[in-house]
């Protein structure tokens, strides 16, 4: 893997952590003219920070007065949208109890005070690199190629994690299972380069609508695309599978075959509980927004139906 390929530092996102305000304006002069630097003065707004931005590391001071660093490191890797962030323990003491205690809530590293200025940067670099490499290998292992959207390997793997993980929270999940109308028609007429070309405008609107960091919008084989919703009810996933349906229309695609001379999408739409889904596996989800989907092309197409 070349480096060339990977976001250079310059991009990386780094959080610096501390209660007292010359520590922090001290790191941020040594690291801002290499990453892009964030800063947060309390263990809660660290988090509060991190599950809306998820900063690619944070610098951590150990001892703080409101929340402590293990308490705020403890509560990253617990939470599956801030698991992966490399966090650098910055402390002025550090016994054997404390050392094993960063290890044990999942700290990348520390360092000690006074910082050494080219020693916490080349360390923050190796962090950076590695997580970089990995994030790296799970775009190619997780990702279709010709649509950047996630594969049906990322379905497998993570859709399951996700889904226990909104299953601990008592919340609900929403499959939105997506075809585009008379595809095989577009194909025979245009040729597959256009009908690769197309695949990927209607996947890059699908994937424009989605905000959310877990939301996924998975190409499920051929021209279906399958949409999956964490902590949805049923009046949102209505309005956003109807949502989709009108941008595929008015992005004006043409398709001489299609409706109205138009590339459009079917849509069939479901939501169930977390808990409901590990009974009866995410299968039976997608069967039911699958059975959904059928209806809607039965009805006429260029539509969704839950």
């Amino acid at each position: 893997m070349n480096r060339k390929e990977l976001k250079p530092f310059s991009e990386c996102s780094v959080l610096i952590v501390d209660d007292e305000p010359m520590s922090r304006m001290l790191l941020e002069s040594i690291l801002n003219t290499v990453f892009h630097c964030y800063t947060a003065q309390s263990g809660q707004e660290a988090i509060t920070f991190c599950n809306d931005k998820t900063p690619d590391l944070v610098l951590l001071d150990m001892n703080m007065p409101d929340t402590d660093g293990l308490e705020v490191c403890k509560a990253l890797k617990t939470n599956t949208t801030t698991s992966d962030i490399p966090v650098i323990f910055v402390t002025s003491t550090l016994d054997i109890d404390s050392e094993n205690a960063c290890w044990e809530v999942g700290a990348s590293d520390f360092v000690m005070k006074p910082v050494n200025a080219s020693t916490l940067t080349h360390r923050m670099k190796t962090h950076l690199l590695n997580k970089l490499r990995t994030e790296f290998l799970e775009t190619m292992t997780y990702h279709d190629q010709l649509t950047g959207l996630y594969n049906r390997m990322y379905l497998t793997k993570e859709i399951p994690l996700l889904i226990k993980q909104v299953a601990r929270d008592n919340g609900s999940v929403g499959a939105i299972m997506i075809d585009i109308d008379h595809f095989k028609r577009f194909n025979d007429t245009y040729g597959h380069l256009e009908g690769d070309l197309c695949l990927s405008n209607v996947a890059q609107v699908v994937a424009g609508v989605m905000k959310r960091p877990k939301d996924a919008v998975i190409r499920f084989g051929g021209e279906e695309f399958l949409v999956i919703l964490p902590y949805i009810d049923d009046a949102g996933i209505s309005l956003l599978a109807n949502k989709l349906v009108g941008l595929v229309r008015d992005a004006g695609l043409v398709h001489a075959h299609g409706i109205e001379n138009k590339v459009s999408i079917s849509a069939g739409y479901t939501v169930w509980q977390a808990t409901e889904i590990i009974e009866e596996g995410v299968e039976a989800l997608i069967e039911a927004a699958d059975v959904k989907l059928y209806e809607a092309k039965e009805r006429g197409r260029n539509r969704a139906i839950g």
